[in-house]
């Protein structure tokens, strides 16, 4: 994704999360950008979209988000090839390349759709070559063909990264999905397969792991079907020490993979290795399928790597974590991405650009626990998706063990229009423990009468400082005061 395009996604995303406006000051200020290239992005964004301006501004206020037509937006939509941007085209060529390694396409077929000059083919080849490079593969050209070479696990690698890229949320939207360049009957049958694992092992795969388990099975097939058995070799596998360990973990996993790999080579008329029962055995133990109840049924490792996380993060947050549900909860989810981590099975986290800047704090957080996490326990590096998945752990810890937020209300006199808002925000914030309702004068005796106070809403602008969180609303308390409270509360949420 381009700069551009990235400094737009964090733009509307940091609007979708701030109801009501926001000036250019705060836009350039959050996002680490100047007011020129705000003004620029959002007349890009405006320009580009279809219906209409997304991104409302109004003299004085600033910008806001028209949430509905960002919530449509996100839908898929079907598009031609020349619809496509010259990094989503390289990405689908990259994708077909990868799908027939090693085996040589002809470049006039290649391109055939999208009518293009041979210096951009050029240019495409030079960034597809780039970008391989991360997956240790190689771009070849020899006369009008091109292709890539490499180890078959690099391969599976990189075809698992672009697809996952597509952000599909639910498995079932892939029956139906224009966007993607993919066989029909195979989506249906691999679809199938998921359900029949899910009913031989009684739990149900969710989101994202029921994604990973059907790029890997659809990245077989396709594999299989373009370039032949013999091209799909992968590594060796030292067979007696994966026995050992099917026995110790879970017999059935093992059996449903059996029979998974067994259905495929009916459906595709050909004998598939053993070594593939294995690889979809470890996508499976790599995928969190229900909850254990009990601490004893964890190793050793998972106990206390799980315990470490609690600890640090508990340090971390000034907060207490002694539940032994929030232990469960975290260890099941531990378990398998210690799997992940051992057979570099990465899992795509879709919402991981909206979780760094809705808990940005707590992410960072996650981050440098994980970097101690890894060194302790001699673990490969815990990459961004996984720190994602594991933030929202701990933002649900602190969402559901926050105290209430002591609040003051200020008005001229004390009584009258702030008895009225204080009835408004009670029925409305319940996070909120207002503790009194105050006169101006009474100001200065706030921190000596009123300790701990977080957060003083006042009717009346203050001209002092005060050494609390000050929010000015109207008497009325409108909607955007209403939205505005509630970023304040999330501003403090993060603060503490």
């Amino acid at each position: 994704m381009s700069s551009k395009k990235i400094r737009e996604q964090k733009l509307l995303l940091f609007l979708s999360e701030h109801p009501g406006y926001t000036t250019s000051e705060e836009l350039a200020s959050q996002l680490a950008i100047s007011r020129k290239t705000v003004y620029r992005t959002i007349k890009d964004i405006n320009e580009g979209f279809p219906e209409g301006e997304l991104i409302i501004s109004e003299k004085g206020r600033g910008y806001t988000l028209d949430y509905e037509k960002y919530i449509r937006s996100n839908k898929e939509v079907s598009r031609n090839t020349s619809d496509f941007t010259p990094a989503e085209r390289r990405g689908r060529i990259m994708e077909e390349l990868l799908l027939y390694s090693p085996k040589a396409r002809n470049v006039s077929e290649l391109y055939a759709d999208y009518f293009i000059s041979e210096t951009v083919i050029f240019n495409d080849e030079q960034l597809i070559a780039d970008a391989l490079k991360q997956y240790k593969l190689k771009l070849v050209r020899k006369s009008r063909t091109v292709s890539i070479t490499g180890e078959e696990e690099d391969i599976r690698r990189a075809i698992t990264d672009r697809i996952q890229r597509m952000n599909i949320v639910n498995v079932n939207d892939l029956k139906n999905n224009k966007e993607l360049n993919f066989n029909h009957y195979d989506v249906l049958y691999i679809l199938d397969q998921i359900k029949t694992i899910e009913k031989k092992l009684d739990i149900t795969i969710h989101y994202p792991y029921d994604i990973n388990i059907f790029s890997h099975l659809y990245i077989l097939i396709s594999r299989i079907r373009k370039v032949g058995l013999k091209h799909i070799t992968g590594r060796e596998l030292e067979t007696e020490s994966i026995e050992n360990k099917i026995q110790q973990n879970d017999q059935a996993l093992y059996q449903a993979a059996d029979s998974t790999i067994r259905n495929l080579s009916n459906y595709l008329t050909v004998e598939l290795p053993e070594s593939e029962i294995i690889y979809l055995y470890q996508y499976l133990m790599s995928s969190r399928m229900g909850s254990s109840t009990t601490i004893a049924t964890f190793s050793s490792t998972v106990t206390e790597l799980t315990q470490l996380y609690l600890n640090e993060m508990s340090k971390r947050m000034n907060i207490v974590i002694q539940s032994e549900s929030i232990f469960l909860d975290l260890a099941n989810h531990i378990k398998p991405m210690l799997n992940r981590l051992r057979h570099s099975i990465r899992v795509k986290n879709s919402l991981l650009d909206q979780i760094q800047l809705t808990y940005q704090s707590i992410y960072n957080e996650v981050v440098e626990v994980s970097k101690e996490v890894s060194e302790t326990f001699s673990l490969p590096s815990i990459n961004a998706d996984e720190n994602g998945f594991l933030t929202l752990y701990f933002a649900r810890i602190i969402e559901t063990n926050q105290l209430p937020i002591r609040t003051i209300i200020m008005c001229t006199t004390g009584v009258g229009t702030s008895e009225l808002l204080k009835v408004k925000i009670d029925k409305k914030f319940p996070e909120l423990e207002i503790v009194d309702v105050i006169a101006y004068r009474d100001l200065r005796e706030v921190s000596q009468n009123y300790p701990g106070t977080e957060l003083i809403i006042t009717t009346l602008r203050i001209e002092e400082d005060v050494p609390v969180k000050t929010l000015l609303v109207s008497a009325m308390f409108t909607e955007d005061d209403k939205n505005r409270l509630q970023n304040k509360i999330k501003e403090i949420y993060n603060g503490r």
